[in-house]
């Protein structure tokens, strides 16, 4: 433990002041090595105090308190999957343009041999099919391109579970409007996750590995 004179950092200990040996709990007090005051961390029920149950005085320990919290292992999927490379997400995104495109073009057709439609009709129905396209194939299963390259956007919570539609708005809003930008993290997170992933909780996930 640093000396009180040292005036260095404010660097928080745990004192283990007793153990039940019956129950395993372990009491603790945290306190400030800088002035040494006592801080109470949690609410004593009991009468603790300096000796274990054998009535046999305790040697004081001091441990880090940071070492008490359990450290939780971040979540890596690609143990589990094949993540898809940020090309392989290019080229489904590139097919699913072309899908719309079609689309588009299928229903200018349509509506020419129908006869006069008003411009605004036909506007609106391509701003349909361009906003609603990904955002509804997604939330039951997938799109052409992804069922193509065989890729899915899943919950990153449970991959088992395809994104709630509300949630593939979301996504669908942040990476129309990001664009390449919302790409940039792919390369620097262990789930290659894009902006858009990390804040609607989606992972872009293909075959699982056996």
């Amino acid at each position: 433990m640093k000396d009180k004179d040292s005036g260095k950092g404010n660097q928080y200990f745990t004192r283990i002041i007793w153990r039940n040996q019956k129950s395993s709990y372990i009491y603790i007090n945290q306190f400030e090595t800088s002035n040494y005051q006592q801080l109470p961390i949690m609410d004593q029920a009991e009468d603790l105090s300096e000796k274990d149950i054998l009535d046999q005085d305790l040697c004081p320990v001091f441990i880090k308190s940071e070492d008490i919290n359990e450290r939780k292992e971040p979540v890596d999927y690609s143990k589990a999957y094949i993540l898809p490379s940020i090309k392989t997400r290019y080229f489904s995104t590139l097919i699913d343009v072309t899908v719309m495109l079609l689309l588009s073009l299928g229903i200018s057709s349509l509506f020419d041999k129908m006869g006069q439609v008003p411009d605004y009709v036909r506007g609106t129905l391509f701003v349909v099919v361009f906003i609603l396209y990904e955002p509804v194939l997604v939330s039951f299963g997938t799109t052409v391109g992804q069922l193509i390259l065989n890729i899915r956007v899943r919950n990153f919570n449970n991959p088992v579970k395809k994104l709630a539609f509300p949630l593939v708005m979301v996504r669908f809003v942040l990476k129309v409007f990001l664009g390449w930008l919302s790409f940039l993290t792919v390369t620097f997170n262990i789930n290659r996750r894009a902006i858009h992933d990390f804040a609607s909780g989606s992972v872009m996930i293909a075959n699982k590995i056996n």
